[in-house]
């Protein structure tokens, strides 16, 4: 139970600590909107600032160094020497990388990059797919 408990605790300081980042970069954000505004208008002073659109914002970050995923896979899979489902995959790297494999939207952005990689690696025949692409399951490994 106060294991339990204490996970609670270091989340909310995480995401407190998070919050507060945010909080921070939200007046300097919106400085640096309010001088590109300005700048527009000088360059065309007729230009509708109102109608520019957000862009979705996207966190992209880089966990693994260029080639690493592809390295961690096979490490990982010859080490297995049987098929893997791609969950215990993407948790099995996040360990390595000492990332939170407990935090979902961390863990679904970790997982599309291992699907790609995985994917790379069944088209070039490196691995072996055990399932369609459709399907909840798809098991992976090194004939």
């Amino acid at each position: 139970m106060q294991h339990v408990v204490s996970q609670l605790i270091d989340k909310k300081s995480e995401l407190k600590g998070e919050l507060d980042f945010y909080k921070e970069r939200i007046p300097k954000l919106e400085e640096v909107i309010k001088s590109i505004d300005i700048s527009i208008q000088a360059f065309d002073p007729k230009f509708d600032i109102k109608a520019i659109k957000a862009r979705k914002y996207s966190i992209n970050k880089r966990y693994f160094k260029a080639g690493e995923v592809k390295t961690l896979i096979l490490d990982l899979l010859r080490e297995e020497g049987d098929y893997v489902p791609t969950h215990i995959i993407t948790v099995e790297l996040m360990k390595k990388k000492k990332l939170s494999y407990q935090d979902q939207s961390l863990k679904t952005h970790v997982q599309q990059t291992i699907l790609n990689s995985l994917n790379r690696l069944h088209k070039e025949n490196i691995i072996m797919r055990k399932g369609d692409v459709g399907d909840k399951l798809l098991m992976w490994g090194i004939d």
